[in-house]
C-alpha cells in the first residue's frame, strides 16, 4: 500500500460536524490525525488520576489534620491533668509541711508541759515540806514507765508513756500525742490549782506571822519606860531580860519561853542577823562566851530590851553590844 494511501486510510480521519444553524444548512467537514485520540484518551486519564491522587490526598490530610487535633487535644488534657497534680502534689507538700510543724510545735509543747508539771511537782514538795505536810503513797507511786524521760519528783504521775515513746521515736502520730498533751494538762492545772492554794495557805500564814510579829513589837514598847527588876516577871511592875522576853512572847503569841536567856537561847531556830525579823531575839554575851541577855528585834537595826536597873526598859542599836545569836521562836 502505497504512503498516500494509508496516510489517507490509516493516519488521518475523516470527521463531518453538521452544524444546523438558520442561517446556514452546509455541513463542515474536517480531518484529524488518529494519534489525537490517543492524546485525548490519555490526557483524560492523566487529569483523571491526578484528580484521584489529589482526592485521596485530601481525605487522608483531613484524616491526619483530625488525628493531629485528637492528639493536641489529648496533649493539652495531659498537660492539664500534670499541671493540677503538681498542684495537688504542692498542697499536699504545703500540708505536710504545716502537719510536720504543728507536730513538731506540739511535741514542743508536751516537752514543755511536762517540764513545767515537773518544776510543779517539786514545788510542790518544797511547799508540803515547808507546811509541814506528808506526801501521800498514793501520790508518790509512779511506775518507771510512767517517770521515762521526766522527773522522777514524788506526785508525778501521768496516764501512760505514751508523750515520752512518741517524742523519743519521732512518731507522727497527731492525735495520740494531742491526748497526752491534753491529759499533762490537765494535771498542769490540777498541780497549778493545788499550788495555788498551797501559796494563797503560805501567803495566809505569812500575812498572819507578819501581824503577829507587828503585835509582839507593838504590845512590847508599850514597856518602854517600865522599870528594870531582876527577877521580874512582869513588865507592869518591873522585870529582867529574860523575863520580859518571856512575858511578851506568852502573852501575846503563846510561846512559852524558857527563864533565862542561856535558855532561851537553846530554844527556836538560829537565824542570821540580815534574815532577822521583828518579833525574832536577840542574844548577848557580857564575856566568856556565856549568854547573859536577850532583846527582842523590831526592825531597822533596833531592839527593846530590859536593860539595867539604871535605864529600865529602852529601845538600843542591835549593835550597841555585838549579838552572838538570833532565833526565831515563832517557827514561820
Amino acid at each position: 500500500m502505497k504512503w498516500k494511501q494509508f496516510k489517507k486510510e490509516r493516519i488521518f480521519l475523516n470527521y463531518t460536524i453538521m452544524l444546523l444553524p438558520h442561517s446556514q444548512k452546509k455541513a463542515i467537514h474536517f480531518k484529524t490525525p488518529v494519534w489525537t485520540f490517543g492524546l485525548l484518551f490519555l490526557g483524560i486519564l492523566a487529569l483523571t488520576g491526578v484528580s484521584l491522587f489529589f482526592a485521596g490526598s485530601r481525605i487522608q490530610l483531613e484524616a491526619v489534620r483530625r488525628e493531629k487535633s485528637e492528639v493536641e487535644s489529648e496533649r493539652e488534657l495531659l498537660a492539664e491533668q500534670k499541671r493540677q497534680a503538681e498542684e495537688e502534689n504542692e498542697i499536699l507538700r504545703q500540708a505536710r509541711e504545716l502537719q510536720e510543724q504543728e507536730l513538731n510545735e506540739l511535741e514542743q509543747k508536751t516537752r514543755d508541759t511536762i517540764d513545767e508539771l515537773a518544776e510543779l511537782v517539786e514545788r510542790e514538795n518544797q511547799i508540803r515540806e515547808e507546811l509541814g505536810l506528808q506526801i501521800t503513797d498514793s501520790e508518790s507511786q509512779t511506775t518507771p514507765a510512767e517517770t521515762e524521760g521526766m522527773s522522777s519528783a514524788p506526785g508525778y504521775q501521768i496516764a501512760s508513756t505514751g508523750v515520752p515513746a512518741v517524742l523519743l521515736e519521732g512518731s507522727e502520730d497527731f492525735l495520740e500525742i494531742q491526748k497526752e498533751l491534753g491529759y499533762l494538762q490537765s494535771s498542769l492545772e490540777e498541780k497549778t490549782s493545788q499550788y495555788e492554794d498551797y501559796m494563797r495557805t503560805i501567803q495566809d500564814k505569812k500575812e498572819t506571822g507578819v501581824l503577829l510579829r507587828s503585835r509582839i513589837v507593838d504590845d512590847a514598847l508599850q514597856f518602854v519606860g517600865n522599870a528594870y527588876v531582876y527577877g521580874g516577871n512582869d513588865p507592869h511592875t518591873g522585870v529582867d531580860c529574860s523575863g520580859f522576853t518571856k512575858y511578851i512572847m506568852s502573852s501575846t503569841a503563846g510561846v512559852n519561853l524558857n527563864r533565862t536567856a542561856a535558855a532561851q537561847a537553846m530554844q527556836g531556830t538560829a537565824v542570821s542577823a540580815d534574815a532577822a525579823r521583828p518579833g525574832d531575839l536577840v542574844f548577848y554575851s557580857g564575856g566568856g562566851g556565856y549568854i547573859d541577855h536577850v532583846a527582842i528585834y523590831i526592825g531597822n537595826g533596833q531592839i527593846v530590851h530590859a536593860a539595867d536597873s539604871q535605864t529600865g526598859i529602852t529601845t538600843s542599836d542591835m549593835y550597841y553590844m555585838t549579838p552572838v545569836k538570833i532565833v526565831n521562836v515563832l517557827g514561820d
